[in-house]
């Protein structure tokens, strides 16, 4: 085997190592895919998603302790939670790699009671699933799967205009 042979057979071995790692196993963005999903709610108990949560649309919003974005965000997203609880569950998703003592010191010092499930994505497969890159976003999916509804970013003069949107689709 000469020089060549060896790099395309190199870049041939990575090139199908990138596209195992990037691309999900199952259709992004449905419910079957989230089949075996485990999250960890903040007391570190692990829990399934699929099944669970099925019976109304989901509300997943992804944030983080260290996201001031996400921080700003939070009343919002519990007013959406007291509004529409009847007809939609919030979840909201932190991404793994942080201590659970840190997340839970965080919730208790946060100004408000946090009334919705939050959850860890220990496996990242939520954070893989919905391709999620970019804090915080919020997806809005309905009991098939499909992604109904779905927002990147903060801003307080959306408010109303986010409310509305995700009213209508529920």
């Amino acid at each position: 085997m000469n020089r060549n042979h060896a790099i395309l057979l190199i870049l041939a071995i990575l090139s199908f190592l990138l596209i195992n790692l990037f691309i999900p196993d199952s259709q992004p963005g449905s419910i079957s895919s989230l089949e075996g999903v485990t999250l960890a709610n903040t007391n570190g108990q692990q829990f399934r998603l699929a099944g669970q949560f099925t019976e109304k649309p989901m509300l997943l919003v992804f944030w983080s302790i260290t996201c001031g974005t996400c921080i700003e965000e939070i009343p919002f997203i519990i007013r959406l939670h007291e509004t529409l609880q009847s007809r939609m569950t919030v979840i909201g998703v932190h991404p793994p790699g942080f201590p659970l003592k840190k997340i839970q010191r965080f919730i208790k010092k946060f100004p408000q009671q946090i009334p919705y499930l939050l959850a860890i994505d220990e496996q990242s497969a939520l954070i893989r699933n919905y391709n999620v890159s970019v804090l915080p976003r919020t997806l809005l999916i309905n009991r098939h799967g499909k992604v109904l509804y779905d927002h990147l970013g903060y801003d307080p003069a959306k408010e109303k205009e986010i409310e509305d949107a995700i009213s209508k689709l529920l």
